[in-house]
């Protein structure tokens, strides 16, 4: 790790105070953070590093809940393989398919059958 030099300290950039703020360290993107935490020469490399350990450990524990609510839905799924909400049942299919064919057979082969033997009986002229 280099020596911190005294000539060449600073505060991290400022967008609009004179001296860095929580907000301001904790508005700043990971790089930036990394970078001011791993520069002896930063003047705030303590709270630099300070925020970017509370933000990893807050992502981790985000991550932790996630992962346990995935794995609570997984059990949910393994003791009623069955949702509802999202599956559409074997038996719904079936007779929604049943539906659609005889709707099918009414509403376009019939009135063409119909238009075939009236034609041929000579009704059309």
């Amino acid at each position: 790790m280099k020596e911190p030099n005294e000539a060449n300290r600073y505060h991290i950039p400022l967008k609009w105070h004179k001296r860095p703020t929580e907000a301001q360290i904790a508005d700043a993107p990971d790089q930036e953070l990394e970078k001011w935490a791993h520069d002896p020469n930063c003047i705030e490399m303590e709270e630099c590093a300070k925020a970017l350990a509370e933000r990893y450990a807050k992502r981790e524990s985000i991550r932790e809940k996630f992962r346990a609510a995935r794995a609570a839905k997984r059990e949910e799924l393994q003791d009623n393989p069955f949702d509802p909400r999202t599956e559409v049942s074997a038996d719904a299919k079936h007779i929604a398919g049943r539906i659609v064919i005889h709707l099918w057979i009414l509403f376009v082969l019939l009135p063409v059958i119909i238009g075939i033997l009236l034609a041929l009986a000579g009704v059309f002229k």
